[in-house]
């Protein structure tokens, strides 16, 4: 569904590469918190989660198949409509997980990391000027965030600006499969936004 990055003989989807480096930049920003811990088990949790409705989607988004083949559940995946309902149920189950504002913060550093070595991944394949600029612009709000540490206003102000960025100017490159016209990754952008927002006002309440 995405291009591939070679290590050797391996071939890692980009979108996995900029994952692990995101969980990688998104651990050591908040190495000093105590909270971390139970943060990331959330969030193994929901990549889990993920996988598993992902494979599952297989099954009514290809029912023919399933019913002649149900071991095909093991080999094939629902397509990109799978991963958006993949998405948004582990959203769901991301927002009922969250736990104040300290998740937030974390989501939105994970966020922009993911955006920006995503980006740059992306430039091996697809190195015109408009995949650089967002790049470069993701890239320093990484920056900015990694300075702007504990400024929670700061954070997510930028956060919001990069997610804005990047769903508009995706509509006019190209940005992998879609669903309804939209990327998925413009969906992913989307869904954060929301769970972004609503996790805020849930943890304004919460403290």
């Amino acid at each position: 569904m995405f291009e591939t990055f070679d290590i050797g003989s391996i071939s890692i989807p980009s979108v996995y590469m900029a994952i692990i480096l995101s969980f990688i930049v998104t651990y050591l920003m908040l190495w000093e918190s105590e909270d971390k811990k139970r943060l990331f088990n959330e969030w193994t949790n929901a990549i889990i989660l993920l996988f598993l409705v992902y494979k599952l989607t297989y099954i009514p988004f290809n029912w023919s198949e399933f019913i002649n083949n149900p071991m095909g559940v093991l080999y094939f995946d629902g397509g990109a409509e799978g991963l958006l309902l993949a998405l948004t149920v582990t959203f769901f189950y991301l927002f009922y997980r969250s736990r104040g504002l300290f998740y937030v913060e974390a989501y939105c550093i994970f966020s922009v990391a993911l955006l920006a070595f995503y980006g740059v991944l992306e430039l091996r394949t697809l190195p015109q000027w408009p995949y650089i600029a967002m790049a470069i612009i993701t890239l320093s709000a990484l920056v900015l965030i990694y300075f702007m540490w504990r400024r929670f206003r700061a954070i997510l102000a930028i956060t919001a600006t990069v997610f804005i960025m990047q769903l508009l100017g995706r509509f006019f490159i190209y940005s992998g499969p879609e669903v309804l016209g939209v990327s998925i990754i413009q969906w992913w952008i989307i869904i954060s936004l929301v769970y972004v927002l609503l996790s805020v006002n849930k943890g304004n309440d919460d403290e």
